[in-house]
């Protein structure tokens, strides 16, 4: 393990790509500091990537029931819109492109030209992954509940960065 400090506070995306920067080994995992998603799901989406030969494997909180049972509907409606517009856009699969909880190919994900700031880097790596060629495989997650902490997204900020995103992928085909 190894820390990455960034002055002044300059959104997720630019702290992910600092840590992919950063980062050695063959494999990356991200998942958020407030563990809404559990860390051992990561043994599972380990061995879902060498038998899919996936770059990116995504912890799904969409492909079994119940996974989302424990998050308001405030929290998961935004989501489940969110995901189900970059699907429209990009491809039925993934079912999940906003979520943090994944495992990256080291030397595929450094290929990727990353632009994201904010918490839309999610969805720019899953799409810029499919748009590449990049192989994606996803392995059911529950998604639970914050037990401390607030979080720093702010949802109209979100929206318009997500546009944004979707518009800038598009010009780039």
């Amino acid at each position: 393990m190894r820390l990455v400090s960034l002055s002044p506070n300059r959104g997720l995306g630019a702290a992910l790509r600092a840590g992919f920067d950063a980062a050695q080994g063959e494999w990356i995992a991200t998942l958020d500091a407030d563990l809404t998603f559990e860390p051992s799901a990561l043994k599972e989406m380990l061995a879902a990537a060498r038998t899919q030969d996936a770059d990116l494997v995504s912890g799904s909180p969409f492909l079994r029931p119940g996974d989302l049972k424990e998050v308001p509907w405030s929290r998961r409606l935004p989501s489940l819109m969110l995901n189900a517009l970059y699907r429209g856009v990009f491809g039925l699969a993934p079912t999940s492109y906003t979520p943090i909880m994944r495992l990256y190919r080291a030397d595929f994900l450094r290929k990727l030209p990353l632009r994201s700031d904010g918490f839309e880097i999610n969805a720019e790596i899953a799409a810029r992954t499919l748009l590449e060629g990049g192989r994606i495989a996803e392995v059911p997650v529950a998604l639970l509940t914050r037990t401390s902490g607030t979080s720093k997204l702010h949802r109209g900020r979100e929206l318009l960065r997500h546009a944004a995103l979707i518009a800038r992928l598009l010009a780039g085909r």
